[in-house]
Protein backbone atom coordinates (compact mmCIF):
# COMPACT_ATOMS: atom_id res chain seq x y z
CA UNK A 1 0.00 0.00 0.00
CA UNK A 2 1.11 3.75 -0.73
CA UNK A 3 1.35 5.92 2.38
CA UNK A 4 1.34 9.61 2.74
CA UNK A 5 2.69 11.49 5.67
CA UNK A 6 1.34 15.15 5.96
CA UNK A 7 3.31 16.51 8.96
CA UNK A 8 6.48 15.36 9.26
CA UNK A 9 7.11 16.05 12.95
CA UNK A 10 7.93 14.04 16.07
CA UNK A 11 4.55 11.82 15.03
CA UNK A 12 4.71 12.27 11.34
CA UNK A 13 8.56 11.24 11.23
CA UNK A 14 8.12 8.46 13.49
CA UNK A 15 5.22 6.68 11.46
CA UNK A 16 6.96 7.28 8.43
CA UNK A 17 10.30 6.73 9.67
CA UNK A 18 9.61 3.24 11.01
CA UNK A 19 7.28 2.31 7.56
CA UNK A 20 10.19 3.44 5.43
CA UNK A 21 12.54 1.45 7.41
CA UNK A 22 10.27 -1.61 6.43
CA UNK A 23 10.31 -0.94 3.39
CA UNK A 24 6.52 0.72 2.88
CA UNK A 25 6.09 2.84 0.51
CA UNK A 26 6.34 5.70 2.16
CA UNK A 27 6.25 9.93 1.28
CA UNK A 28 6.46 12.82 3.30
CA UNK A 29 4.67 15.87 3.25
CA UNK A 30 7.24 18.43 5.62
CA UNK A 31 7.90 22.20 5.00
CA UNK A 32 11.08 24.65 5.58
CA UNK A 33 14.39 23.76 6.66
CA UNK A 34 13.15 20.07 8.04
CA UNK A 35 11.72 19.69 4.30
CA UNK A 36 15.03 21.12 2.87
CA UNK A 37 17.39 18.82 5.00
CA UNK A 38 15.45 15.76 4.69
CA UNK A 39 15.29 16.48 0.45
CA UNK A 40 19.28 16.61 0.86
CA UNK A 41 20.50 14.19 3.63
CA UNK A 42 17.36 12.30 4.07
CA UNK A 43 15.55 11.64 7.36
CA UNK A 44 17.56 10.40 10.98
CA UNK A 45 15.54 8.69 13.54
CA UNK A 46 16.72 8.23 16.93
CA UNK A 47 14.70 5.71 17.85
CA UNK A 48 14.81 4.23 21.72
CA UNK A 49 13.61 1.43 19.97
CA UNK A 50 15.64 0.47 16.82
CA UNK A 51 18.34 2.11 17.42
CA UNK A 52 19.36 4.69 15.26
CA UNK A 53 17.28 4.78 11.47
CA UNK A 54 18.77 6.34 8.51
CA UNK A 55 16.80 7.11 5.96
CA UNK A 56 18.46 7.96 2.58
CA UNK A 57 16.33 9.33 -0.90
CA UNK A 58 13.20 10.15 0.73
CA UNK A 59 10.52 11.09 -1.13
CA UNK A 60 9.75 14.29 0.49
CA UNK A 61 7.33 17.38 -0.98
CA UNK A 62 5.46 20.61 0.53
CA UNK A 63 2.28 19.66 -0.91
CA UNK A 64 1.77 21.82 -3.71
CA UNK A 65 3.21 19.35 -6.13
CA UNK A 66 1.07 17.12 -8.24
CA UNK A 67 1.72 14.06 -6.26
CA UNK A 68 0.21 10.53 -6.77
CA UNK A 69 -3.01 9.25 -5.53
CA UNK A 70 -2.49 7.44 -1.74
CA UNK A 71 -4.08 4.41 0.02
CA UNK A 72 -3.50 5.51 3.19
CA UNK A 73 -3.37 9.11 4.55
CA UNK A 74 -1.77 9.95 7.68
CA UNK A 75 -2.72 13.40 9.08
CA UNK A 76 0.19 14.81 11.84
CA UNK A 77 0.06 18.54 11.50
CA UNK A 78 -1.09 20.41 14.36
CA UNK A 79 -5.14 21.22 15.14
CA UNK A 80 -5.60 24.80 13.65
CA UNK A 81 -3.30 23.82 10.23
CA UNK A 82 -6.59 21.03 9.29
CA UNK A 83 -7.83 23.44 6.85
CA UNK A 84 -5.01 23.84 5.31
CA UNK A 85 -4.18 20.56 4.19
CA UNK A 86 -7.85 19.26 3.03
CA UNK A 87 -7.06 20.36 -0.45
CA UNK A 88 -3.78 17.99 -0.84
CA UNK A 89 -5.93 15.28 1.22
CA UNK A 90 -8.90 15.54 -1.58
CA UNK A 91 -6.16 15.77 -4.52
CA UNK A 92 -4.44 12.65 -3.21
CA UNK A 93 -7.05 10.52 -2.50
CA UNK A 94 -8.57 7.91 -4.53
CA UNK A 95 -11.97 5.89 -4.25
CA UNK A 96 -10.83 4.16 -1.57
CA UNK A 97 -8.47 5.99 0.72
CA UNK A 98 -8.35 5.88 4.20
CA UNK A 99 -7.53 9.09 6.20
CA UNK A 100 -6.59 8.20 9.65
CA UNK A 101 -6.13 11.92 11.68
CA UNK A 102 -3.17 12.34 14.34
CA UNK A 103 -4.14 15.24 16.32
CA UNK A 104 -4.04 16.95 19.68
CA UNK A 105 -8.26 17.48 19.42
CA UNK A 106 -11.48 15.96 20.04
CA UNK A 107 -13.16 17.05 17.15
CA UNK A 108 -10.70 16.48 13.82
CA UNK A 109 -12.24 13.22 12.67
CA UNK A 110 -15.38 14.58 12.60
CA UNK A 111 -14.15 18.34 10.95
CA UNK A 112 -12.31 16.40 8.53
CA UNK A 113 -15.11 14.25 7.04
CA UNK A 114 -17.39 17.06 7.16
CA UNK A 115 -15.01 18.27 4.63
CA UNK A 116 -14.36 15.39 2.58
CA UNK A 117 -17.31 14.01 2.17
CA UNK A 118 -16.49 11.56 0.01
CA UNK A 119 -13.27 10.15 1.54
CA UNK A 120 -13.24 7.67 4.13
CA UNK A 121 -11.75 9.63 7.28
CA UNK A 122 -11.09 7.65 10.61
CA UNK A 123 -10.21 8.88 14.06
CA UNK A 124 -7.08 7.85 15.77
CA UNK A 125 -4.49 8.77 18.29
CA UNK A 126 -0.55 7.94 18.87
CA UNK A 127 0.92 6.86 22.02
CA UNK A 128 4.87 7.72 20.73
CA UNK A 129 7.42 10.65 22.79
CA UNK A 130 8.69 12.31 19.55
CA UNK A 131 10.03 15.66 18.27
CA UNK A 132 12.42 17.20 15.57
CA UNK A 133 15.63 17.58 17.29
CA UNK A 134 17.27 19.25 14.17
CA UNK A 135 16.15 19.88 10.66
CA UNK A 136 15.72 16.43 9.07
CA UNK A 137 16.15 14.18 12.44
CA UNK A 138 13.45 12.74 14.54
CA UNK A 139 14.36 11.57 18.20
CA UNK A 140 12.27 9.32 19.44
CA UNK A 141 12.25 9.36 23.49
CA UNK A 142 10.38 6.12 24.86
CA UNK A 143 9.83 2.91 24.41
CA UNK A 144 6.04 3.16 23.39
CA UNK A 145 5.12 3.26 20.24
CA UNK A 146 1.27 2.50 19.63
CA UNK A 147 -1.34 3.63 16.74
CA UNK A 148 -5.14 3.23 17.68
CA UNK A 149 -7.55 4.00 14.91
CA UNK A 150 -10.71 2.87 14.02
CA UNK A 151 -14.24 3.99 12.30
CA UNK A 152 -16.20 6.75 13.74
CA UNK A 153 -20.03 6.27 14.13
CA UNK A 154 -22.27 5.94 11.19
CA UNK A 155 -18.57 4.92 8.73
CA UNK A 156 -18.82 2.29 6.60
CA UNK A 157 -14.79 1.26 5.94
CA UNK A 158 -13.80 -2.10 4.54
CA UNK A 159 -12.37 -4.09 8.27
CA UNK A 160 -9.59 -5.94 5.83
CA UNK A 161 -8.08 -2.64 4.87
CA UNK A 162 -8.16 -1.93 8.11
CA UNK A 163 -6.29 -5.33 8.80
CA UNK A 164 -3.92 -4.72 6.20
CA UNK A 165 -2.71 -1.72 7.46
CA UNK A 166 -2.36 -2.97 11.23
CA UNK A 167 -0.29 -5.43 9.66
CA UNK A 168 1.99 -2.90 8.20
CA UNK A 169 2.14 -1.29 10.85
CA UNK A 170 3.19 -4.77 12.94
CA UNK A 171 5.63 -5.36 10.71
CA UNK A 172 7.34 -2.32 10.65
CA UNK A 173 7.19 -2.48 15.09
CA UNK A 174 4.68 0.18 15.24
CA UNK A 175 2.03 -1.93 18.06
CA UNK A 176 -1.56 -1.10 15.95
CA UNK A 177 -4.61 -1.30 17.29
CA UNK A 178 -8.10 -1.38 15.74
CA UNK A 179 -10.55 0.17 18.06
CA UNK A 180 -13.98 -0.57 18.59
CA UNK A 181 -14.80 2.89 19.97
CA UNK A 182 -12.77 5.14 18.83
CA UNK A 183 -14.83 7.82 20.24
CA UNK A 184 -13.41 6.50 23.81
CA UNK A 185 -10.23 5.88 22.51
CA UNK A 186 -9.17 9.03 21.77
CA UNK A 187 -11.00 11.13 24.43
CA UNK A 188 -8.99 8.94 26.79
CA UNK A 189 -5.32 9.87 25.07
CA UNK A 190 -6.75 13.43 24.52
CA UNK A 191 -7.62 13.51 28.45
CA UNK A 192 -3.72 13.14 29.11
CA UNK A 193 -2.62 15.31 26.53
CA UNK A 194 -4.91 18.52 27.11
CA UNK A 195 -4.71 18.15 30.96
CA UNK A 196 -0.96 18.46 30.99
CA UNK A 197 -0.54 20.60 28.65
CA UNK A 198 -2.88 23.25 30.41
CA UNK A 199 -1.13 22.68 33.56
CA UNK A 200 2.55 23.26 32.48
CA UNK A 201 1.18 26.49 30.64
CA UNK A 202 -0.60 27.88 32.86
CA UNK A 203 1.88 27.28 35.80
CA UNK A 204 5.05 27.81 33.01
CA UNK A 205 6.68 24.51 34.58
CA UNK A 206 8.11 21.28 33.09
CA UNK A 207 6.70 17.65 34.11
CA UNK A 208 8.72 17.32 36.98
CA UNK A 209 7.15 20.07 39.04
CA UNK A 210 3.57 18.02 38.08
CA UNK A 211 4.49 14.97 39.18
CA UNK A 212 5.56 16.39 43.09
CA UNK A 213 2.22 16.71 45.45
CA UNK A 214 1.45 20.21 45.56
CA UNK A 215 -0.44 22.39 43.49
CA UNK A 216 0.98 21.93 39.62
CA UNK A 217 -0.54 18.02 40.56
CA UNK A 218 -3.92 18.82 42.10
CA UNK A 219 -4.62 21.44 38.87
CA UNK A 220 -3.54 18.11 37.14
CA UNK A 221 -6.02 16.03 38.61
CA UNK A 222 -8.94 18.27 38.72
CA UNK A 223 -8.73 18.95 35.00
CA UNK A 224 -8.72 15.33 34.37
CA UNK A 225 -11.92 15.00 36.71
CA UNK A 226 -13.42 18.03 35.26
CA UNK A 227 -12.83 15.59 31.85
CA UNK A 228 -14.62 12.74 33.33
CA UNK A 229 -16.90 14.35 34.10
CA UNK A 230 -17.25 15.82 30.49
CA UNK A 231 -16.93 12.36 29.11
CA UNK A 232 -20.14 11.03 31.48
CA UNK A 233 -22.32 13.52 30.15
CA UNK A 234 -21.59 13.43 26.44
CA UNK A 235 -21.83 9.79 26.98
CA UNK A 236 -18.61 8.37 26.47
CA UNK A 237 -17.88 5.36 28.21
CA UNK A 238 -14.35 5.52 29.29
CA UNK A 239 -14.00 1.89 30.77
CA UNK A 240 -11.23 3.06 33.01
CA UNK A 241 -10.28 5.81 36.08
CA UNK A 242 -9.05 8.30 33.89
CA UNK A 243 -7.17 10.33 37.10
CA UNK A 244 -5.73 7.09 38.16
CA UNK A 245 -4.27 5.77 34.15
CA UNK A 246 -3.13 9.57 34.05
CA UNK A 247 -0.86 9.81 37.07
CA UNK A 248 0.29 6.30 36.26
CA UNK A 249 1.45 7.99 32.50
CA UNK A 250 2.71 10.77 34.45
CA UNK A 251 4.86 9.32 36.88
CA UNK A 252 7.10 7.41 33.52
CA UNK A 253 8.07 10.71 31.74
CA UNK A 254 11.51 12.37 31.91
CA UNK A 255 10.79 15.10 34.81
CA UNK A 256 12.43 18.07 32.45
CA UNK A 257 10.20 17.97 29.49
CA UNK A 258 7.03 19.25 28.68
CA UNK A 259 4.52 20.11 26.41
CA UNK A 260 4.52 20.73 22.59
CA UNK A 261 2.17 23.46 23.50
CA UNK A 262 4.29 25.17 26.65
CA UNK A 263 6.70 25.04 24.19
CA UNK A 264 5.45 27.05 21.38
CA UNK A 265 3.94 29.45 23.28
CA UNK A 266 7.24 30.64 25.33
CA UNK A 267 8.45 30.92 21.49
CA UNK A 268 5.61 32.96 20.56
CA UNK A 269 4.79 30.99 17.91
CA UNK A 270 1.16 29.96 17.13
CA UNK A 271 0.03 27.48 19.84
CA UNK A 272 -2.66 24.19 19.71
CA UNK A 273 -4.50 26.42 23.11
CA UNK A 274 -8.00 26.23 20.69
CA UNK A 275 -7.83 22.62 20.82
CA UNK A 276 -6.74 21.74 23.98
CA UNK A 277 -8.48 24.03 25.90
CA UNK A 278 -10.86 26.48 24.43
CA UNK A 279 -12.51 23.36 23.08
CA UNK A 280 -12.95 21.90 26.41
CA UNK A 281 -14.77 24.88 27.65
CA UNK A 282 -16.73 25.30 24.42
CA UNK A 283 -17.98 21.40 24.96
CA UNK A 284 -18.78 21.70 28.43
CA UNK A 285 -21.28 24.36 27.74
CA UNK A 286 -22.83 22.30 25.06
CA UNK A 287 -23.39 19.24 27.92
CA UNK A 288 -23.96 21.61 30.80
CA UNK A 289 -20.86 20.77 32.14
CA UNK A 290 -19.09 22.93 34.86
CA UNK A 291 -15.49 23.32 34.15
CA UNK A 292 -14.00 25.86 36.55
CA UNK A 293 -10.35 24.81 36.31
CA UNK A 294 -10.26 24.74 32.35
CA UNK A 295 -12.30 27.70 32.37
CA UNK A 296 -10.09 29.57 34.56
CA UNK A 297 -6.80 28.78 32.26
CA UNK A 298 -9.17 29.40 29.00
CA UNK A 299 -9.92 33.22 30.54
CA UNK A 300 -5.93 33.28 31.34
CA UNK A 301 -5.15 32.55 27.51
CA UNK A 302 -7.65 35.22 26.40
CA UNK A 303 -10.49 32.34 25.51
CA UNK A 304 -13.60 34.66 24.51
CA UNK A 305 -17.37 32.98 24.32
CA UNK A 306 -18.38 35.49 22.23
Amino acid sequence: MKYLIIGTGGTGGCIGGYLAKGRKDVIFIARGAHLRSMKEKGLILHSTKDGDIKLKNVKAYDGSEELEKFDVIFVCVKGYSIDDIIPTIRKTSHEKTIVIPILNTLTAGEKLAAALPDITVLDGCIYVSGYVSAPGEITQGDMIFRIVFGPMENTKVDMNLLGKIQADLEECHIEGVISDNIKRDTFRKFSFTSALASTCVYFDVVVGEVQKKGKYRDMFISLLKELEELADMSKIKLTCNLVEENLNILVGLAPDITASMHKDIKKGKKSEKEELIFDVVRIAKKYGVSVPSYSKIAEHFGYNEN
